[in-house]
């Protein structure tokens, strides 16, 4: 016969080993959860081109999450602060800021971006990429039915990229006005310029691309700088395919300043690096842009 004592002591010995077994199990356990839970596709990221790249082409398909992995986050910080200080993060279609969080683990770190689009990005989730069943916002549904009321008014069908491209150029620049001497926050976005026909550079270029690809035409907002007319300073503007070639378009220094209604320029229409370079500055992370455009 065992004695209670001992028996007790086993009883409880076992329990221990039990109650081990189990949080070793649970951890475990805890950890692949975790794991599944982290199902995210991390892109492995070489230099700020690469970072370029994946931010942008996130933006155009209008996802607000980027995933990205490099050997450390002080590396993959070298590579944010050179596209921050060569003007590569630019605004359009999101909020200003992005925000970054990180995993660092046995000489990886992963790092995961969240862009909050504005409501001419969220009305694109359900217009373009089709991502959104429905407007999330009724500010997105205002500029989205806006967009879409102007597509329908100028595009029409049998319309080459070219013709495209001018329709729309010369529609921005009939109804709108370039806001001179207005808040650069609250007349920088597309929805600014359909609502009261006035914007600034960012607003002209948001609504240029937005445009241009429920027609059809792929486009892209580039950033940098510019010294034309009112000063060096801060400027966004276009690119746009055609044919299977790059160009660049400046939709608000085509748009007189004062407004001049019915006047319409195309000094910046379709041109390639060469004119551009001589008005504008911008980082080589963009396309690059060979030849002005021959008609």
């Amino acid at each position: 016969m065992i004695p209670a004592g001992r028996k007790m002591r086993k009883g409880v010995s076992a329990l221990l080993t039990l109650s081990l077994v189990l949080n070793l199990l649970l951890a475990g356990c805890s950890n692949l959860f975790s794991l599944r839970k982290d199902n995210h596709e991390y892109k492995i990221i070489f230099s700020a081109q690469d970072l370029f790249n994946e931010i942008y082409d996130s933006l155009y398909r209008f996802e607000e999450d980027i995933y990205v992995q490099t050997n450390s986050y002080d590396e993959f910080m070298v590579y944010w602060n050179q596209l921050d200080n060569e003007f590569a993060l630019h605004s359009a279609f999101r909020e200003k800021d992005i925000r970054l969080s990180r995993l660092e683990k046995d000489d990886v770190c992963k790092v995961s971006m969240h862009m909050q689009l504005n409501a001419c990005g969220q009305a694109m989730q359900y217009l373009y990429t089709k991502t959104a069943k429905s407007y999330p916002t009724k500010e997105a549904e205002e500029v989205g039915e806006a967009l879409v009321a102007v597509k329908n008014e100028i595009i029409r069908d049998g319309m080459s990229d070219e013709e495209k491209v001018k329709a729309i150029h010369d529609y921005l620049i009939s109804h709108c006005a370039y806001a001179l001497d207005r808040d650069v926050n609250l007349y920088s976005t597309a929805d600014v310029l359909l609502k009261e026909g006035m914007s600034q550079c960012q607003g002209y270029s948001e609504a240029f691309a937005a445009l241009c690809l429920l027609s059809g035409v792929e486009s892209r907002v580039i950033s940098g700088s510019s010294t034309f007319g009112f000063g060096e300073g801060a400027h966004a503007w276009n690119q746009v395919k055609i044919n299977y070639i790059w160009y660049h378009i400046d939709v608000t220094w085509d748009d007189p300043i004062p407004d001049q209604p019915g006047l319409i320029r195309y000094d910046f229409y379709l041109k390639g690096d060469f004119m551009m370079h001589q008005t504008h500055q911008w980082c080589s992370y963009f396309e690059e842009c060979f030849v002005d455009y021959a008609s």
